[in-house]
């Protein structure tokens, strides 16, 4: 009778356990919209981005790092476009730091630029 007793506290008292550990981790599980738009600046080059699909390496709340995709609208050398560029990128609470490079195809060279832009979102 006492091993079947100590069996049943044994049981009971890791169920609670489990159930303690289960709460905790949904509560560190966010899901939330983030959009970002901001503007970079160049050699005879400027141009309107908007934030894409990105990795990110959250180092604390408000900061985090990472690269991305940033869907570009240019103006370089009086001329417009668009271009899909990519870029490594900062956070801090809603600013970003970034420094697009987009491909130019008819020159066959690469354009670096340095923005900031502004995160909306819906936490």
């Amino acid at each position: 009778m006492k091993k079947i007793m100590t069996v049943c506290v044994l049981l009971l008292s890791l169920q609670c356990i489990a159930q303690d550990i289960q709460k905790d981790s949904r509560a560190k599980f966010d899901v939330g919209l983030e959009g970002m738009a901001g503007v970079s600046f160049g050699n005879n080059f400027y141009s309107f981005n908007v934030g894409g699909p990105s990795l990110r390496l959250r180092l604390n709340q408000d900061l985090s790092v990472g690269v991305g995709a940033l869907p570009s609208f240019y103006v370089r050398n009086g001329k417009t476009g668009a271009r899909l560029g990519v870029s490594p990128r900062v956070d801090y609470k809603r600013w970003v730091l970034f420094a697009p490079f987009l491909h130019m195809d008819s020159t066959d060279e690469w354009v670096f630029s340095v923005g900031f832009g502004y995160k909306f979102t819906s936490h």
